[in-house]
């Protein structure tokens, strides 16, 4: 789904995910989630029906707010697919996409990455999500943000596996200033792990960071001392960067993007995400910035 120049920019990041935040009705990364039930299986995921499900989708809620006023929209599959009414009125068509991939990725028990595409128009969009099994309300849990996403005109996925007790994703990263043609031609291969650690999901190797991609971050630059980027928009989340002396940051394009979690904490505090660089590689990660 692409809207200009923010179709690889902002909608590989600031609508995808670019993302972070779902629903306000489920446990999710604003708070530790997918922990061991002493009363469910360790793969009683395993007995969930994927394709009968209600799912959030990116296309559903573009700029992934984790509540709304009015709730988050879901969309019921049946046999896999589903319609869809987007924000504007259209419509599209949703399927599953790919295996369902399981295994215990630091949680205690299984888990499982299942991906969702949605096609409106000439615009697609896959989100692979992480689903959990709550023992309390014997069903599973959709995760509140994507696990990787991937739309035309912006990155791709290629793989999602399971690896040493990780999600092992392989993408196609998008060109941040090419035309949707040659983004779709000239994506450059970037391969990363995720797992849960302290409740909390993020990316494990080659960096530590948070889920949400950030490579086509080409928005405003910014010199800081005393950055402190963490996993998600929760301070109790894991610090995946905390330089010394000056660090240097860019936001997600075409403006200073921040996310409000008053809603969620009742704090007046906002999250910003950026993207670090490093010698070899980036860090995506979440800023605190107090309103």
């Amino acid at each position: 789904m692409r809207y200009g120049r923010i179709g690889c920019a902002a909608l590989a990041l600031a609508v995808l995910a670019v993302l972070a935040g779902c629903r306000g009705q489920q446990t999710s990364a604003h708070g530790p989630s997918a922990s061991a039930s002493p009363t469910a299986a360790p793969d009683a995921i395993r007995g969930f029906d994927l394709d009968s499900a209600a799912w959030h989708h990116p296309m559903l809620n573009p700029l992934l707010r984790a509540r709304t006023e009015h709730g988050d929209p879901t969309v019921t599959l049946h046999g896999g697919k589903a319609t869809a009414t987007l924000d504007d009125g259209a419509r599209a068509t949703c399927r599953r996409t790919g295996d369902p991939v399981y295994g215990d990725v630091g949680s205690g028990v299984q888990v499982v990455a299942a991906g969702l595409t949605c096609t409106g128009g000439v615009n697609d969009y896959t989100a692979y999500y992480v689903w959990h099994w709550d023992a309390a309300r014997r069903t599973a849990v959709q995760d509140d943000q994507p696990l990787v996403t991937g739309a035309h005109c912006g990155n791709e996925v290629r793989s999602v596996r399971y690896v040493r007790h990780a999600f092992r994703l392989t993408v196609g990263l998008g060109q941040p200033d090419s035309s949707c043609a040659d983004s779709d031609t000239g994506r450059t291969a970037y391969t990363y792990s995720v797992a849960y650690r302290h409740g909390y999901l993020m990316r494990v190797a080659p960096e530590r960071g948070a889920v949400r991609e950030c490579a086509l971050n080409d928005g405003d630059m910014h010199q800081l001392h005393g950055v402190t980027l963490h996993a998600d928009r929760d301070d109790r989340s894991p610090v995946v960067y905390r330089p010394k002396g000056v660090a240097t940051l860019w936001t997600v394009g075409d403006r200073d993007y921040y996310e409000s979690t008053d809603d969620l904490t009742g704090k007046p505090v906002r999250w910003q995400f950026v993207r670090a660089n490093l010698a070899h590689g980036y860090i995506c990660g979440y800023r605190e910035v107090p309103a």
